[in-house]
């Protein structure tokens, strides 16, 4: 018996121009690692949409590619996403909070292809982890004041 194939878009986001190009390799390691992580989970990727130069604190729904993506799920059968990581969803704490709470809400599942299971469980310790780590993420992202 084979297994399902289920329908994924992937969802690629780098803030810098510096780090967009043909000659960058940040597009290419997130389609890398999106691409593996969906053919080991049993996904078919068929849509890819990319913000580049986009910062992870821009919210989900004023970034260009992410809302054409948001359109296209509705007419394409799929109902999940995926990135390679959770930051590159978002590095703000409260843009990915409520980024994942509008895609719960419209029945999208989100997958980190680095952490599969961090969007997708909603037990108190799994939303306090998401919550620790999106923090986290935020606090190395963020520039320091000077002292």
């Amino acid at each position: 018996m084979s297994k399902e194939v289920r329908k994924a878009v992937a969802y690629l986001r780098t803030s810098s121009k510096a780090n967009v190009g043909p000659d960058k390799d940040s597009d290419k390691r997130q389609r890398a690692a999106i691409g593996a992580y969906a053919r080991a989970a049993g996904y078919e990727v068929v849509e890819t949409f990319y913000d580049a130069a986009v910062s992870g604190a821009d919210p989900v729904g004023e970034r260009p590619g992410f809302a054409e993506m948001l359109e296209s799920l509705l007419a394409n059968g799929a109902r999940t996403i995926i990135v390679e990581s959770p930051d590159r969803f978002a590095r703000d704490l409260m843009v990915q909070l409520a980024g994942h709470d509008m895609l719960k809400a419209k029945g999208v599942t989100l997958v980190a292809a680095s952490a599969p299971t961090h969007f997708t469980e909603d037990t108190p310790t799994a939303i306090l982890v998401r919550q620790v780590l999106g923090a986290i993420a935020e606090f190395e992202w963020r520039p320091l004041s000077p002292s």
